[in-house]
């Protein structure tokens, strides 16, 4: 690995780090500059996962201490989040690129009317967890986590409009509790992928150093996010769901940023 390639891998990497500890989507950037790198699909899906596990940890611990989040907060979603997560990595063969990306997209595009509607006009507010409210909400969060096991990419949206809108979260809280599930279901998915054993050794070196310069990216976002609270948040959440939905249509090409490679 030449020093460009590093230089280039922890500068992204503090890119990505900021976007998914706003809001969500960085890591499609990371997808654009592993294709550019000559790496196979199948293994980027598992090395793109290095970075998300190290990130998240770094800034789940990061708003914990903080106070943003408890543990009573996750541990009860993290039950079906993380068979989800089991679930979707073992059936990861077969995926449908193009198809997938278009719905996703529009999915994505769907969740910025929720996140400006939802909480104008409903004024929902957070409840305690009750039994009813657990089992009413575990397909959708083995859902979410079958999704993240899948792909990983745009899980982060999922988790976002399920703990803002289906719990009531604020968006610092939904932030915060959502980097602890995704650090979480992300253990069960790179175990999965590592013991599979189909990826060089050298592509998960890759994924450590991008994940250098995504901790630094979430240490960044992190102190900003906590200045800035919703406000800020929305913003960038609206700024990068446009931004991947027009990736996932093709309309943009993030490869072509790296082609120099």
């Amino acid at each position: 690995m030449s020093v460009t390639v590093a230089i280039v891998l922890i500068l992204s990497g503090v890119v990505v780090g900021f976007i998914n500890t706003l809001s969500a989507g960085g890591t499609t950037i990371s997808i654009a500059l592993f294709l550019a790198m000559g790496i196979d699909v199948q293994s980027i899906n598992a090395v793109n996962r290095i970075g998300v596990l190290i990130q998240n940890g770094f800034g789940s611990a990061m708003f914990y201490k903080q106070g943003y989040y408890k543990l009573k907060d996750i541990l009860p979603y993290s039950i079906p989040v993380m068979l989800g997560a089991l679930a979707g990595s073992l059936t990861a063969v077969n995926l449908s690129e193009r198809t997938f990306s278009v719905c996703l997209a529009i999915v994505l595009l769907i969740m910025i009317v929720f996140l400006f509607v939802e909480k104008k006009k409903t004024n929902k507010q957070e409840k305690p967890l009750t039994l009813k409210r657990f089992l009413l909400f575990f397909p959708a969060f083995f859902g979410i986590g079958f999704f993240g096991g899948f792909v990983q990419t745009g899980t982060g949206f999922l988790l976002i409009a399920a703990l803002s809108l289906l719990l009531g979260f604020d968006l610092v809280k939904t932030v915060a509790t959502r980097m602890a599930l995704m650090f979480l279901y992300t253990v069960v998915a790179i175990i999965v992928f590592f013991v599979r054993g189909e990826v060089e050794l050298q592509y998960w070196f890759y994924g450590l150093i991008h994940s250098l310069g995504m901790i630094f990216g979430t240490w960044i976002a992190g102190k900003y996010a906590l200045k800035k609270g919703e406000k800020m948040v929305r913003i960038v959440i609206v700024f990068v769901i446009i931004l991947t939905a027009l990736n996932l249509f093709g309309i943009l090409d993030f490869q072509q940023l790296f082609s120099f490679l």
